[in-house]
Order: C-alpha cells, then sequence, then structure tokens
C-alpha cells in the first residue's frame, strides 16, 4: 500500500542543523520503518514493534532482534521496499510514445 511507503518517506528526517547521518543509518531508519509498520505480532517478549511509533519501533526491534536476524530481516524485506518504491518498473508513458518535457523522444515533432 502506498501508505507503507509514505511510512518510509517519513522515517528520516533530516533539518539543515541535524547531525551527520552516515548512508548505511539512514538504509537503517528506512528498514526498520517499514519492519515497524510491518510487524504486527511476534512471539518475542517486548512490545509488537507496529504498536509503537516509528521511533519506538526502531528502539525495540534493535533490542530484541540478533544483528544476524535483523540482517535476515533486511535481505528479505528488500525486494519489498523496493516494489514499493516502483524500483525496476518501466516508467510511466503518456500516450503511445515515451517524451521528454513534452517533445518527443525520437525527436520527431509531436503529431
Amino acid at each position: 500500500m502506498a501508505a507503507d511507503l509514505f511510512t518510509l518517506h517519513r522515517a528520516v528526517r533530516i533539518s539543515q542543523n541535524a547531525p551527520d547521518y552516515s548512508p548505511s543509518e539512514l538504509a537503517d531508519d528506512r528498514v526498520n520503518a517499514f519492519l515497524g509498520a510491518s510487524i504486527t505480532a511476534w512471539s518475542f517478549p517486548s512490545p509488537v514493534p507496529s504498536q509503537m511509533n516509528v521511533a519506538a519501533a526502531d528502539v525495540v526491534i534493535g533490542k530484541t532482534l540478533r544483528a544476524k536476524d535483523w540482517a535476515a530481516l533486511r535481505k528479505a524485506v528488500q525486494p519489498l521496499m523496493d516494489e514499493l518504491e516502483g524500483e525496476g518498473l518501466p516508467e510511466p508513458k503518456s500516450g503511445s510514445e515515451a517524451t521528454d518535457a513534452g517533445v518527443p523522444v525520437s525527436g520527431e515533432p509531436a503529431s
């Protein structure tokens, strides 16, 4: 659902005066936002991530899962996250011919 994509996009906010983030940290935050929204039940004796806010879900996941288990989940959800982002899909086209700024890609005038 698009709401899941919006959750991923809201997961990381950077202001001009924010501390520096590493690219890996930003990627981890996006994965944790997805997991936080997706995990609606589990057998661990800790709160269910989807019942927490995004920041708290990140903490719960980090304190509950072993690193190798989290890495396996990250690897498993990456295709789902890519699908939400539209990775690997052809660009939407209007009409029968792809255009660039209203000019047909072929260079021919539009009919």
